[in-house]
This record gives C-alpha cells, sequence and structure tokens, in this order.
C-alpha cells in the first residue's frame, strides 16, 4: 500500500512546492513576487555612546500596493527624530516612523515606515518598482556588541489601517537584510 501511494506523495508534494514559487505582487516587471528588495548598511559600524550612526536601505522592486519598512535593533541604540528621508531620483522626502516600540519580550526596538506607491513613482511614466533609498540615524545610549540592525520589507495591506497593520505580540519580522552595529560606553 504504502508503495502504491509514494508516488502520488511526491507528485502532490512536487506541485506543492512549484506553486509556493508563483504568486503575483512584485512592482517590477519581472518575477519577484515580494514587498520589495533591500540592502541595508549601518556606518559606522561602531560609535561611542551619544554618538551617531547612519542606517540607509537600498530598495527595488517596490510593491505597488506600497510597504511596511520594518527595522528591528537593539535597546542600546535610539532612533533620532527628523532625521528620516526617502530618496527618489536625488529628491529627499522627509518621512517619520509610524511605529517606534520596544518589545519586552525580545528587547528589540521596532521602527516602522509606512511607504506609499505614489512616493516612488515617477512623474509621467508607468509604475515599475522605481528604486529608492530610505536614510535615518541611530544614536548609541548604552552599550551593545555586535547588535544587529534588521530590515523587513513587507506589503501594506490597503484593507488594515496602519495604526493596526502591526503588533508587538506578533511582529512579523523576517528579515531580509542585516547589519552589525556596536556601541561602547566610557567608564
Amino acid at each position: 500500500m504504502l508503495i502504491r501511494t509514494l508516488p502520488l506523495y511526491l507528485i502532490t508534494t512536487a506541485i506543492s512546492l512549484a506553486a509556493m514559487g508563483c504568486g503575483g505582487g512584485g512592482g517590477g516587471g519581472g518575477t519577484y513576487s515580494g514587498a520589495a528588495s533591500a540592502s541595508i548598511s549601518v556606518a559606522p559600524s561602531s560609535i561611542d555612546s551619544g554618538d551617531r550612526a547612519r542606517v540607509e536601505v537600498s530598495l527595488g522592486d517596490v510593491h505597488e500596493n506600497g510597504i511596511a519598512l520594518k527595522f528591528r535593533y537593539p535597546q542600546g541604540l535610539a532612533y533620532v527624530p527628523s532625521s528620516a528621508f526617502l530618496i527618489i531620483d536625488d529628491n529627499e522626502i522627509d518621512i517619520s516612523p509610524s511605529v517606534n516600540v520596544t518589545s519586552t519580550e525580545d528587547e528589540k526596538v521596532y521602527l516602522i515606515f509606512y511607504l506609499a506607491q505614489s512616493l516612488f513613482h515617477r512623474e509621467g511614466q508607468d509604475y515599475n518598482g522605481e528604486p529608492g533609498t530610505v536614510r535615518f540615524q541611530l544614536a548609541g545610549k548604552s552599550a551593545v556588541e555586535d547588535g544587529l540592525v534588521e530590515v523587513d520589507p513587507d506589503v501594506d495591506d490597503p484593507n488594515v489601517s496602519n495604526s493596526t497593520e502591526f503588533s508587538l505580540e506578533k511582529p512579523e519580522f523576517l528579515a531580509e537584510d542585516q547589519a552589525y552595529v556596536s556601541v561602547s560606553v566610557e567608564r
């Protein structure tokens, strides 16, 4: 009995796995189907308490619904207010995070920017998941050894209010990219 059902099981599993790789949604005309591609850097990667580091994320293939650009980093760092910009074709757009909360469970800070697709749209052109860069600063406030600043772009759900879209109980955070940072404290 097992020998007869094994080929059927293998075929069903292969079809299921192939279907998981399919799907639509990417803003770019290619086969990308995520919220956006993201590459992160932090400079300098080692700072003293009170100093600042610049976080920069290069985005591409931005989903046509817009994105929830989520960051996670150690509590020893703090977002510097009014330091965030979205750069599109050398134009700087002032942006602010909608969420800036600390989780007591994993002792990480979650910082989220909701970025509408219209911010990435070039005037006079069809939307094609145009690239952009998000840049902001983090200040060192307490010791961090080999901390990670992580980024996770998600598709912004147009049917859910941004004020309720994120939950600390279920952050649904799966880092697409990460960069290391350390904060030294004088003794």
